[in-house]
């Protein structure tokens, strides 16, 4: 809400919200207390938001570019990525604590780019396996509702019940 009573909608939803924590966190490895440390909040405004609570326009602005810097540099594997962003520089400082200062242009030309391994180009598949792959004609199936189901009947008996009956002498 502005100084004049004016409210202002929220860049991106709620549910974006969710799917960037989500996704930082799904690439990064990180814990809720180093996303926290990150964002200069509480462990339990992490979840607020998580859980569809609304941000401030400077967090959400802190979440998409730190979720397109974690991007920038995924190894494919959120281990990697942890070891990554906890691993010191020059200075012995991890480099989090550049992220935690904003300067992500930095953290970006230390850490490098994406040396994610290429997933390998798939063959096209053989005429025999496509065929294979294919779904049945639908007269196909249809026709087949039609066949009658063959049941075996046997003798069956039904289920009795049993009472025990005691005497008074518990026999």
């Amino acid at each position: 809400m502005t100084t004049s009573g004016v409210t202002i909608a929220s860049a991106s939803s709620p549910e974006a919200t969710q799917k960037a924590l989500s996704e930082l966190r799904r690439l990064s490895g990180l814990t809720w207390d180093q996303l926290a440390k990150i964002f200069n909040v509480s462990r339990r405004s992490l979840h607020f938001w998580a859980s569809g609570q609304p941000l401030s326009r400077f967090n959400e602005e802190h979440l998409n570019r730190l979720l397109g810097t974690i991007r920038y540099i995924d190894q494919g594997s959120a281990n990697l990525n942890r070891s990554l962003l906890l691993r010191p520089d020059s200075n012995g400082n991890p480099l989090l604590d550049l992220l935690v200062a904003g300067k992500y242009e930095e953290f970006k030309r230390i850490a490098g780019s994406n040396n994610a391994p290429r997933r390998p180009l798939l063959g096209s598949l053989s005429e025999d396996a496509r065929k294979m792959r294919m779904p049945q004609k639908p007269e196909d199936l249809v026709d087949a509702l039609n066949d009658p189901i063959h049941r075996d009947v046997g003798r069956s008996r039904p289920a009795r019940a049993v009472r025990s009956r005691k005497n008074s002498s518990g026999q």
